[in-house]
Formats: structure tokens, C-alpha cells, sequence
């Protein structure tokens, strides 16, 4: 009869994501993450305090999984591959981008603020770009995947409805909106928004950095 693995808080955190990937965060318990590894509850307490401490360390593990920069490139291009690596992250981990305001930052985290703040700072955009743009860049990352992931959930099975009852009704009094409804009806798409957003602010913060003549 194999022994099952012993646990420990890497396993409690991991079991923890994949409950909340499938379920989402608001109905994470310990118990229920207990059930899923087969402890009783009070076997968690011994590695995790309580549900708080928890969700910080599943949004640490979750940061974890975005690539590093790359070594080579502009400091564009190494911020687009490493936003767009945390996009993707976040977006395989809906519940996380809702948590990420709210935890204090653990190892993972810090290295990947510290990864953003080291190529803004090696871009010599000086001091004030650097500080202003880390906080441009990061609420572009979390904000956009948040609104992102909420439209992929509860929106997305009825948005096509919704979006030509309104047409038939609307279009009329809310002309530019009309428009823009049917934009997200075309089938052709319009790019990686992501990354149109993010270019423009990179755009912005290097044209901000430039000496005024």
C-alpha cells in the first residue's frame, strides 16, 4: 500500500491554485483544500495559519510561473516578453489578478518587481520616469487581465446576445457606442490589445524621458 506524500506548504499552496483555478478564490476554504490533499483541517494550520496566508503565498506561487526577461533587446521589447509572459499567467489563473492588490508581496513577486524596475532603470528614463512608469506598466498588467478575465467568464456566454439586443434597441440614442459594440462583434478581431496598450505607454514614458527643446 503506497504511503501518501507528506504535507507540506508547497503542496498545501499548490492544491490551493488548482482548487481556486476550478472554482475561483471566493469559494476557497481550508477544509476544502484539506479534503482535495485527504488531511483533516487542523493538519493544514501546522504549515498555513489561515486563509489569508494562504492566498499570499497561491498569488506568490502564481507569480513564479512568469518568464523571466529576456537577455537580449530592447527595454521595449524585454518589457512587452515580460508583461506578456504575466498576462498569460494571470489569465491561466483568473482569481489572481483580483488578489494581487490585496497580498503582501512574497520572494516571486519582489524579484518580479525588481526584474520591471531594473529595465526602466537600465533604459535611463531617470528617476521619476522609472518610479511613475513601474506603477503605469504593473496596473496595465493587473487591470487589463482583470477586466479581461471577467469578460471571458460571466460575460462571455450571453455577450453576443446582449450586445445585439442592444444594437436593435440603442443604436439609434448611443450612436458611437453602436460602433463600437459592433467592434467587438467583428469576427476579424482587432490584435493583441494587450500589447497596442502597453506600447503606448512605453511610447509615452520614453517620449516623457525625452529632454524638452
Amino acid at each position: 500500500m503506497s504511503r501518501r506524500p507528506p504535507l507540506s506548504r508547497p503542496r498545501i499552496l499548490e492544491a490551493a491554485v488548482a482548487f481556486a483555478d476550478e472554482h475561483g478564490a471566493d469559494a476557497l476554504t481550508m477544509r476544502k483544500v484539506a479534503d482535495a490533499l485527504g488531511f483533516r483541517v487542523m493538519s493544514l494550520y501546522n504549515h498555513v495559519a489561515n486563509k489569508n496566508e494562504m492566498l499570499t503565498g497561491m498569488v506568490d506561487l502564481v507569480v513564479g510561473e512568469i518568464e523571466p526577461p529576456p537577455t537580449r533587446g530592447s527595454w521595449q521589447e524585454l518589457m512587452q516578453a515580460s508583461a506578456a509572459s504575466a498576462h498569460h499567467v494571470l489569465l491561466r489563473h483568473p482569481w489572481a489578478a483580483s488578489e494581487w492588490s490585496k497580498r503582501h508581496p512574497g520572494p516571486n513577486r519582489l524579484r518580479y518587481m525588481d526584474d520591471i524596475l531594473r529595465i526602466l532603470t537600465e533604459a535611463d528614463l531617470g528617476p521619476s520616469i522609472v518610479y511613475r512608469g513601474y506603477h503605469a506598466i504593473t496596473m496595465h498588467i493587473v487591470g487589463f487581465t482583470l477586466q479581461e478575465a471577467g469578460f471571458e467568464g460571466e460575460m462571455a456566454s450571453d455577450f453576443e446576445q446582449m450586445a445585439q439586443d442592444f444594437l436593435d434597441q440603442m443604436s439609434d440614442q448611443l450612436p458611437y457606442l453602436a460602433e463600437h459594440v459592433r467592434g467587438h462583434l467583428d469576427p476579424c478581431g482587432h490584435g493583441d490589445e494587450f500589447a497596442f496598450v502597453l506600447s503606448l505607454i512605453l511610447d509615452g514614458l520614453e517620449r516623457a524621458a525625452r529632454p524638452r527643446g
